[in-house]
């Protein structure tokens, strides 16, 4: 395991995840045992299959994995349960109203996970362009929602949200 701070490659050949007697999580490695704390992709939004940042119990980088795909079954699995619950984003498929009051926009949205209301602050921090069509919305609680394609929202959805794309 590193005895710096500094991050590392581990190859998921090398290592095994797996779950204790009391569910945490254990990264069996070079011949330790490490109970993790976290495990976050370093590109959530481009690639969650590749550098996985693998942390300990007191949120010090392990190291970076290099890619899930190699991985053992059961070890696959704990890391993409782990990715799952961090990264759980509802898809927005429709808008059906936005309002703003005193810098507090309110959204009123379907998703693929159903109806869902929420509040978010801080326009130009929480509603992010990504690419030509795709973004992703921050609401005060530090949920994530996703719109996928924009321009592939009703007329109606797009001139509601048109405004919060372009500040």
């Amino acid at each position: 395991m590193a005895t710096s701070e500094t991050d590392f490659l581990i190859t998921a050949e090398q290592v095994h995840f797996r779950r204790d007697e009391d569910d945490r999580i254990v990264l069996d490695y070079d011949g330790s045992r490490t109970q993790v704390s976290r495990i976050v992709a370093a590109f959530p939004l481009s690639d969650r299959q590749k550098m996985i940042s693998v942390r300990d119990a007191e949120g010090v980088e392990i190291g970076i994995l290099d890619h899930i795909g190699r991985l053992d079954p059961q070890s696959r699995a704990i890391v993409d349960h782990e990715l799952e619950r961090t990264y759980f984003m509802p898809r927005i498929t429709d808008i059906r109203d936005i309002k703003e009051d005193l810098k507090v926009v309110d959204w009123d949205v379907e998703t693929d996970k159903g109806p869902r209301q929420f509040q978010v602050r801080g326009v130009r921090r929480n509603i992010r362009r990504i690419g030509r069509r795709r973004v992703v919305v921050k609401d005060v609680d530090g949920n994530r929602y996703e719109i996928r394609d924009w321009s592939a929202l009703s007329r109606d959805a797009q001139m509601l949200l048109e405004p919060y794309l372009w500040r």
